[in-house]
């Protein structure tokens, strides 16, 4: 396992694109943190936790949709330039292929994110000042700090998952970006069953675990239990994608 981690680590550092995500999920984070506290000029939200949760809408909205996509582009980017075979042959026990990518990218998510959230709740309180309503004392804000990253971490899993299922970058992207953007919010209008379905949403729990009740919708546990039910999703999502290579030809 430590093999196969250095050598994620070696694919990690020497390719483009994660470095592009990464600087990406920066500038998103950055940007709209800077922005929401210059031109505020009053409290973000009613609580300290929703005023943070709207200081880094960069990174909990857009940015970890960004690592999800580069978790997609490290398992679909082997197949397209066929070097999977070439890992397959030296690590012959394909699920610690992708645990071992599990573990690198989602550390990788974890640490940016966790470090991102500090300096967005941080500057959008510098910029805005006192009257932005952000307290880093407050036990929710906190929160929003260390549950964005591991949210960013979970969302990373699911790319890796749906990457190894679907193989094909493109595919594999619309559907992840197609689930999270859309799919969700539709199932939630539709008549009758709409109320019904809207609180077994994996992606609806990730969010509400960050900003709280979501407006018309009963959810039968508190924010953790929503973490926890988002955080088995992700793993059911990657155990497929483990069976699923498992079992096809590379």
């Amino acid at each position: 396992m430590i093999t196969a981690m250095d050598a994620e680590r070696i694919k990690l550092t020497s390719t483009r694109s994660p470095y592009w995500c990464v600087a990406i999920v920066a500038v998103l984070t950055i940007g709209l943190a800077l922005v929401t506290g210059a031109t505020t000029s009053g409290p973000l939200a009613s609580t300290p936790g929703e005023a943070a949760w709207t200081a880094l809408i960069g990174l909990n909205s857009f940015g970890v949709l960004v690592l999800m996509i580069m978790a997609v582009l490290a398992v679909t980017s082997e197949y397209r330039f066929g070097t999977i075979r070439t890992t397959f042959q030296a690590v012959p026990r394909r699920p610690v292929v992708l645990i071992a990518k599990a573990a690198v990218f989602g550390l990788l998510a974890l640490l940016v994110s966790v470090l991102l959230a500090i300096v967005g709740v941080a500057l959008a309180r510098v910029v805005g000042g006192t009257t932005v309503g952000i307290e880093f004392g407050d036990s929710v804000v906190i929160r929003q700090i260390w549950g964005t990253a591991v949210l960013a971490a979970l969302y990373v899993v699911i790319g890796l998952g749906v990457g190894a299922i679907v193989r094909h970058t493109a595919g594999a992207i619309v559907i992840v970006l197609i689930w999270n953007l859309a799919l969700e919010s539709i199932l939630t209008i539709l008549p009758k069953i709409g109320d019904h379905i809207a609180p077994f949403l994996p992606f609806a729990n990730g969010s509400r675990f960050l900003n709280g009740d979501l407006a018309g919708t009963d959810y039968h546990w508190n924010v953790y239990g929503s973490l926890f039910y988002f955080a088995v999703f992700a793993a059911v999502i990657f155990a497929l994608g483990i069976v699923v290579t498992d079992r096809r030809d590379a």
